[in-house]
């Protein structure tokens, strides 16, 4: 078929304009690489386009296909992978993290158009922000406390939502020595209450 409509077919880059070409999408066609947010980033980015009036319906999500060939890796102590292929996330054996194929995907609408058109709503954004931690982290793959807490507190003053309300978080929960730490350190600051046993953690991964 030649190399160019292979490109075309093959590189994320095109992903998103080629998804609105075939199903005559009008609105922004963004392909976000954010790396282990970037599907999240692409649902806030969905999220804004709505507010704004760029769109009256989104289709957000996140894809990550490997090579389909079957093939370990060599584990290396302090690194992210884990020894034996689980994750533990929050874990006192976490070792590491596990990579793996799948594409998850979200049909968005402002909230009292979804209600009038009678669609099935499965949840309500009530509010979304991301931010950077600039040269605050301990390295570049480690997130600072600050940063998550900054991002967390602000949310939440967006939303219009107490902390203590607030029953379940899912987690990055890379299952790290270093990276799990700092993520309930982050949350700790930003909830910044005494009350105890209310709020549940986990992470998609550790399944």
């Amino acid at each position: 078929m030649g190399w160019f409509p292979a490109e075309q077919l093959n590189d994320k880059d095109y992903l998103a304009t080629r998804i609105a070409n075939k199903l005559n999408l009008k609105g922004p066609a963004v392909t976000v690489d954010t790396a282990c947010s970037t599907a999240l980033v692409a649902i806030h980015l969905a999220y804004q386009s709505l507010l704004s009036g760029d769109c009256d319906m989104a289709l957000a999500g996140g894809v990550s296909v490997k090579a389909l060939d079957k093939k370990g890796y060599l584990y290396e102590e302090g690194m992210l992978n884990s020894p034996d292929g689980h994750c533990r996330a929050f874990d006192a054996k976490a070792k590491g993290s596990n990579f793996g194929n799948g594409v998850g995907l979200v049909v968005l609408k402002r909230l009292d158009e979804a209600i009038a058109d009678k669609d099935t709503i499965h949840a309500v954004i009530k509010g979304s922000v991301i931010n950077n931690d600039g040269a605050r982290k301990a390295g570049y793959t480690a997130p600072s406390i600050e940063g998550q807490a900054d991002v967390i507190s602000t949310v939440y003053q967006l939303a219009e939502v107490e902390p203590e309300t607030i029953a379940y978080v899912e987690t990055h929960g890379t299952g790290t020595e270093l990276g799990d730490p700092v993520e309930i350190e982050g949350l700790k600051t930003a909830f910044a209450t005494d009350k105890k046993h209310f709020c549940r953690i986990g992470s998609v991964k550790s399944i």
